[in-house]
């Protein structure tokens, strides 16, 4: 389910441009860029975690409850 940002949200997210523009140097384009880039990383790290769960799951013996 979305829910919507708040202001506290908005709020840190600003800091969070703010922070990006500035360990770049300023520099939009870089910031933007280096975001992208970091984005690409994550994504394929959690490709790589969900490929590793879902061949742990394929291996694995049903469960039985123990009651």
């Amino acid at each position: 389910m979305f829910t919507p940002a708040t202001q506290k949200d908005i709020d840190r997210y600003d800091r969070a441009v703010d922070s990006a523009i500035a360990t770049c140097g300023g520099d939009l384009r870089g910031a933007l860029k280096a975001l992208i880039i970091a984005n690409e990383y994550l994504e394929e790290e959690l490709r790589q975690v969900l490929d590793e769960v879902s061949a742990h799951a394929v291996m694995m013996p049903p469960r039985r409850d123990v009651a």
